[in-house]
């Protein structure tokens, strides 16, 4: 079985859990028998393979190519999403298609190629399976998400929904609709896209580490971590904040990642020096969960799935993640950690002690099968089958 695999970025060229979540699925494909074939957008045209895997670099017709975004002019973005709302300049994935002729399209996120994939697959008379990893298809930021108000988008404004019709009117091409969350599933159901599709619901998958070990520590004393970009979105204001506020003794928080930009991050350590804050930088994986005892995820945007989660339990660390977008579907109070409510004061206190107890009395169980690789090959090999 052959698979076409569409997705904006691949590796090398990586900025979120998208990138690496596509990556898996090829590789595992492949590990499985199948022909995994992917496209992914560049700012050349190559073909190159990673780990095996066949990968079509292609230089998209458009202002800029996607991974440049942040540092083009402003007044550019606009005519790049109306571009890339129905990129009529599509002569290059067509001729992919047709030279690999592939039993599925499956495509991922979309930014940089638009939804013209899912004509030139359905006029092949190709079966299209479509994941939604982002909001790409409801917003052009692909977040839903206002950073000036600091708060999630409670509905399309004007200008998204403009931008995104020729997306929902498309999406009716689509075979099978997957949602990495019931949450990002139900959203765009919501706003009537892919009527009379199949649907379901993947997560994604985890690496499952190997000959790890965590470093014995001192067990008076509990290390917290926060991974992932240093951005109000992701809530690390609200972190620093509140957990400077906390009268806790024996902890300390360690938080990995770098700023959106390095004015901010530079900005946080400015305004949160605290012996018990304690700011690490980039790291490994591994090298992150052997140093901390729990995961704190207090993202304030509606996280599609939020791969952090699994990631962590397979390493043994619970989470205390806020209760918003597919975050809510990954931590089972009292099992693998706690969920606390943004909105409702004294909350994330209230969930952090909890998380705390639980750690001391080791009381946590972790479903990781939920989330191994072969799992997810196997759900995604019956949708391409059926």
């Amino acid at each position: 079985m052959k698979i076409l695999i569409f997705n904006t970025l691949y590796y090398p060229n990586q900025i979120g859990g998208a990138e690496k979540s596509v990556q898996l699925l090829a590789e595992g494909l492949l590990k499985d028998g199948k022909e995994p074939i992917v496209v992914t957008t560049s700012d050349k045209d190559c073909i190159n393979y990673i780990n095996g895997v066949k990968v079509y670099y292609i230089k998209t017709i458009n202002l800029y190519w996607v991974y440049n975004a942040k540092k083009e002019k402003k007044y550019k973005k606009p005519i790049w999403h109306l571009i890339d709302s129905y990129n009529p300049f599509n002569k290059k994935i067509n001729d992919v298609i047709e030279v690999e002729n592939p039993d599925v399209v499956h495509t991922n996120n979309l930014a940089g190629f638009s939804v013209s994939v899912w004509k030139l697959a359905k006029d092949k008379d190709i079966k299209i399976v479509h994941t939604l990893r982002d909001y790409y298809l409801l917003c052009p930021k692909s977040t839903m998400f206002n950073e000036k108000l600091n708060k999630n988008c409670e509905k399309q404004c004007l200008a998204c929904k403009l931008y995104s019709m020729p997306r929902k009117k498309y999406s009716k091409y689509v075979d099978v609709v997957v949602g990495v969350s019931k949450f990002i599933l139900n959203k765009h159901l919501r706003y009537g896209y892919f009527k009379n599709v199949n649907k379901s619901v993947i997560y994604n998958s985890v690496e499952v580490p190997t000959n790890f070990k965590k470093k014995n520590m001192d067990k008076k004393e509990i290390i917290f971590g926060y991974v992932g970009t240093l951005s109000k979105s992701k809530g690390i204001e609200f972190l620093l904040e509140n957990f400077k506020n906390l009268d806790l003794k024996n902890t300390k928080l360690f938080i990995y990642g770098k700023g959106l930009t390095k004015e901010y991050e530079n900005y946080l350590k400015q305004k949160y020096q605290d012996k018990d804050l304690i700011f690490k930088g980039f790291k490994k994986p591994q090298d992150i969960y052997k140093n901390i005892d729990i995961l704190i995820v207090p993202s304030l945007w509606n996280e599609p799935f939020g791969r952090i989660v699994p990631e962590a339990n397979s390493y043994g660390i619970p989470v205390l993640a806020s209760d918003t977008g597919g975050l809510s579907e990954l931590v089972e109070n009292g099992k693998n950690g706690y969920l606390f409510d943004l909105d409702k004061e004294n909350d994330f206190e209230e969930k952090l002690r909890l998380t705390i107890e639980m750690y001391k009395k080791k009381q946590f169980e972790f479903n990781t099968n939920l989330f191994s690789l072969d799992t997810i090959i196997n759900e995604y090999i019956n949708l391409y089958s059926c």
